[in-house]
């Protein structure tokens, strides 16, 4: 619904305002080290879900709800380390989509 309608650039002022709100970047540790710390515990909680499973198996729709959350973690954090370095990601998934296609091509 919303990928098809929803700019990047909406989310990240989404996500900023959320964060300036709370004030989570007046120096209180919100700098891109740990910022890139807690997209790896997210992003290991994502693989946490699968720990253990065949790739036959079933998610569950509980699973399905708690991976959305997960991916949203993973996102979200993503999202603050660009800001937090000023990166735009639409523009460096374009470039490493070039610097990819040079290495593997087709």
């Amino acid at each position: 619904m919303l990928d098809k309608d929803t700019y990047v650039s909406e989310i990240r002022a989404r996500i900023d305002g959320f964060c300036n709100r709370r004030k989570w970047n007046d120096g209180n540790g919100a700098d891109a080290k740990n910022i890139a710390i807690a997209l790896s515990v997210e992003a290991s909680e994502l693989l946490e879900i699968f720990q253990w499973k065949s790739s036959d198996d079933d998610i569950s729709k509980a699973e399905i709800i708690h991976i959305k959350e997960e991916v949203a973690d993973v996102f979200w954090y993503l999202m603050r380390i660009c800001a937090c370095l000023d990166i735009d990601l639409c523009e460096a998934v374009c470039d490493k989509e070039t610097k990819n296609s040079l290495k593997y091509p087709e």
